[in-house]
């Protein structure tokens, strides 16, 4: 570890040179570390390094450097060092008095680690600077000093506490407030971290010292409801205001005003109440603050909160600037107050109600009065009527063959807007038309006229317009507009004879328009209808702490324009709080469809529950259910099993069947998954009764079970071997569901010597075939069998060889299992043996 210590350089070359006084410095470091010293470079002075252990008394150890800079220095022991420099003028060979800095060397790299909390929980950080929301710290420290370090909280950028850039104290202690704005108890994580020496040196890491847990206390979510910021002074006005249900509060009114009628009310959610009060308000005009201040169940205090009142002396009621009407027209006179209430009227013309419509040139005026305090406020406006223009474009005309005429709409210094697009205040006309002007005078009032000029020797026109484009769902109404009035006939290309044809289906539509005379006009016009754009925000989502969801309304097409219900009118919005979402696409053609979906909010995180895959088990096992959850939580989830009901955690099934779990975390979410457990059936093995063989014979063992995997003592194979000696004798038989049976046959051939034997397994089923366990054999003088189960419970006792288990105990028929036995035997001839294994019951 290389350190340069330019922070600590043992003064500037110039006062070695002159000798004229002595600085000692101080370093402290771990054992191991390599360092090098620095001093101003002089021209002609020549600098001699020597390292001396002062601890052990050892002779000075010199460097070979002989310039300003030491060269790399390892400290391998422990211990105080002395390093010194002598510099040396070079051409008198004069030394200078050396410089000294001590060198403290640790056996080991600095440790620091926090001190256990007193309290292992805190209030979380508030506005008013509550002492319950402030824990103490304290971080324990051995090593070099000075030393540092900073803090962080869940992750976030570190912290240096105050005072804590240079510690020389083996115990730093520092207070921490910590926010939580979950709304539930937080479990907080204080990490130690950028802990070194001033010089450097890292503290040895040890997260499990290093780090601290704290559950951070929820904040009360205190709010106002909503409020008049503005009142009239000397009124009462009511506030509201949601509470934590545990009603622990605190109200503060300003001077002159009286809090009264306090009630809480529980909410639904059975978490938060209602609070409810009165304010009299004193008659002082200004700005003024309510104060509510809420504790916790556990003496936390919330931020305060606050409704900033503005006092007036009292309503005002405004018919806004004066008004200007062209002639002929009404406006509606309707009083505007800055405060709710119950308000009377009464106008300048005597009428009371509400508003007052007027057409008249004048001054108008109303007194309002509120009803619960008898103030009064005034308020007028001055109507103005305007001249509007006179427009007369003369009786409708008919031209004469080549005859061109002037239509005037008169009004000089007026803006005329003609049918045809003029804006002049006279056109010439010398085609059969209708045509029309809007004259707007300098007041901005209008006025309107139209004249039909016809010609006998014109003929009609027609027009389908340019093409149309509809929208799925829609249809559209085609009218060729004959140019003149009069008795036509019309035949449309789907066969329809009617003047207007309404239609909406794509495809290009014509018409044949003829008047008495038997001119025909022909027009066409092509209608596409457009398919509505495809809008499916998908099903209602569910989102937990921290989650948030992209919503797609699907891409449109080009010039496509999307409008949230939020107010985003890109393609996809991200979402975060409980609503409705809706969404409507407008295609470039005008052509529009909308969804909607619901976002729900749950408290805790999203987590999920596996049961694995569907099992196989055989006959007579059993497997044990237990819910992999991928996520831990504050508190044991609550588990119910279907079909058992069981609220275990896991459970033992050893039927064939559905089985699911449902588990509810401590916020109320639920989560399950299912299984299918399929039992299949074990071969059942029976070799038959032990066997006593004649000498010199063989018998056949048959294990059955066609189709079978066999494996017998002997390595053999095959469904049936052959045996002619003396011995036990098994077979493990495995089916296509790779379940297994097993048994065993004790083959005997009497003679001079003493047998006995047990069967590896019975059936008691009542089928007159190894229904009874007996113990065979000859020459037995005396005997003991006894059977276990798993448990080690003694269930069957004998002592004659004609009395054997019938596989029961106390009368109860015992599980399909296996079971242990002891046998002891004592035969004619005093000799013994003894035997223990295993033995199956089966049905």
């Amino acid at each position: 570890m290389l350190k340069t210590l330019l922070h600590k350089t043992l003064l500037t070359a110039i006062a070695i040179l002159l000798g004229g006084w002595a600085v000692a410095a101080e370093q402290y470091v771990v054992k191991g570390t390599t360092l090098n010293f620095k001093v101003d470079k002089i021209p002609k002075i020549e600098y001699h390094w020597s390292v001396t252990n002062i601890t052990k008394g050892t002779s000075a150890v010199f460097l070979a450097s002989k310039t300003n800079l030491s060269g790399n220095y390892t400290f391998v022991d422990a211990g105080d060092y002395k390093v010194k420099v002598y510099p040396e003028d070079s051409i008198t060979h004069c030394f200078g008095d050396a410089l000294t800095m001590v060198i403290h060397v640790d056996q080991a790299a600095p440790t620091a680690v926090f001190e256990d909390l007193k309290v292992p929980y805190v209030c979380a950080q508030n506005n008013g600077g509550d002492k319950n929301g402030i824990i103490g710290v304290s971080v324990l420290y051995n090593g070099p000093k000075p030393w540092t370090f900073k803090y962080s909280v869940d992750r976030a950028p570190a912290i240096m506490p105050a005072g804590a850039d240079e510690i020389y104290t083996d115990e730093f202690q520092f207070d921490l407030a910590i926010p939580n704005a979950t709304g539930k108890t937080h479990r907080a994580e204080i990490l130690l971290v950028d802990a070194k020496t001033i010089s450097g040196i890292p503290v040895e890491e040890n997260l499990d010292k290093q780090t601290l847990e704290v559950d951070v206390l929820a904040l009360p979510n205190t709010q106002f409801g909503d409020y008049q910021p503005i009142v009239q002074a000397g009124t009462t006005q009511s506030y509201t205001a949601t509470i934590e249900k545990a009603e622990n509060y605190e109200l503060f009114a300003p001077a002159d005003a009286t809090i009264f009628n306090e009630n809480t009310t529980r909410l639904s959610d059975n978490f938060h109440s209602n609070l409810s009060f009165d304010v009299q308000w004193g008659n002082t005009p200004g700005d003024y603050q309510i104060k509510l201040i809420e504790r916790s169940a556990f003496d936390c205090a919330g931020d305060t909160v606050y409704a900033n009142i503005t006092l007036v002396e009292s309503f005002v009621v405004s018919l806004g600037n004066d008004i200007s009407i062209c002639k002929g027209e009404s406006t509606v006179l309707t009083p505007v107050i800055d405060f709710d209430g119950s308000y009377s009227y009464l106008w300048s013309d005597g009428s009371t109600g509400t508003s007052l419509t007027v057409k008249e040139a004048g001054d108008y005026t109303v007194t309002a009065t509120d009803n619960n305090t008898g103030k009064t406020s005034k308020a007028s406006v001055h109507i103005r009527v305007l001249d509007i223009p006179m427009v007369d474009l003369g009786a409708d005309y008919q031209l004469a063959d080549g005859e061109v005429i002037t239509l005037d709409a008169g009004n000089p210094g007026s803006t005329f807007t003609w049918s045809t697009g003029d804006n002049k205040q006279s056109i010439q006309v010398s085609t059969s038309n209708t045509y029309s002007v809007v004259v707007t005078n300098a007041n901005s009032c209008s006025a309107s006229d139209e004249i039909i000029v016809s010609s006998v020797s014109d003929v009609f026109a027609i027009d389908l317009g340019a093409d149309k484009d509809i929208c799925e769902g829609d249809q559209i109404v085609l009218n060729p507009n004959p140019s003149i009035a009069q008795d036509y006939t019309y035949l449309w290309s789907n066969g329809a004879n009617t003047p207007t044809l309404t239609v909406n289906e794509s495809g290009t539509y014509s018409v044949t328009v003829r008047d008495s005379d038997g001119n025909e006009k022909t027009d066409e016009v092509l209608v596409t209808v457009h398919a509505l754009p495809i809008v499916d925000l998908g099903d209602d989502i569910v989102l937990y702490d921290g989650e948030t969801a992209t919503l797609d309304a699907g891409d449109a097409g080009n010039n496509e324009v999307y409008e949230w219900n939020t107010g985003e009118s890109s393609q996809t919005i991200t979402v975060t709080d409980e609503n409705v979402y809706s969404v409507k696409v407008t295609t470039e053609f005008g052509c529009s469809n909308s969804d909607n979906t619901s976002v729900i909010r749950k408290d805790g995180h999203k987590f999920s529950v596996d049961l694995g895959g569907d099992i196989q088990i055989c006959e007579g096992d059993r497997v044990y259910l237990e819910p992999t959850i991928d996520r831990s939580f504050s508190a044991d989830p609550i588990y119910k099993w279907i079909p058992s009901e069981s609220t275990d955690k896991g459970i033992f099934v050893n039927q064939t069947g559905k089985y699911c779990v449902n588990v509810t975390d401590p916020f109320g979410n639920t989560e399950g998954d299912c299984i299918e457990l399929v039992v299949n059936p074990s071969p059942i093995v029976d070799l038959g009764e032990d066997v006593i063989l004649p000498a010199g014979s063989s018998v056949e063992l048959d294990a059955e079970n066609d189709g079978s995997f066999y494996r017998w003592s002997t390595d053999e194979i095959t469904q049936k071997i052959d045996v002619d000696k003396a011995g036990d004798y098994w077979v493990e038989v495995t089916n296509q569901q790779s379940c297994m049976g097993r048994d065993t046959v004790n083959i005997q051939i009497p003679g001079s010597d003493q047998f006995v034997g047990l069967a590896s397994g019975f059936s008691p089923n009542g089928d007159g075939k190894n229904d009874v366990l007996f113990v065979r054999g000859n020459n037995i003088a005396t005997m003991n069998l006894i059977v276990y189960n798993r448990l080690g419970h003694k269930i069957f006792q004998s002592n004659r060889q004609d009395v054997g288990w019938d596989g029961t105990y106390r009368g109860v028929k015992q599980d399909m299992d296996v079971y242990v036995y002891f046998l002891k035997v004592t035969f004619l001839d005093g000799s013994s043996v003894q035997k223990r294994g295993n033995v199956t019951l089966l049905y």
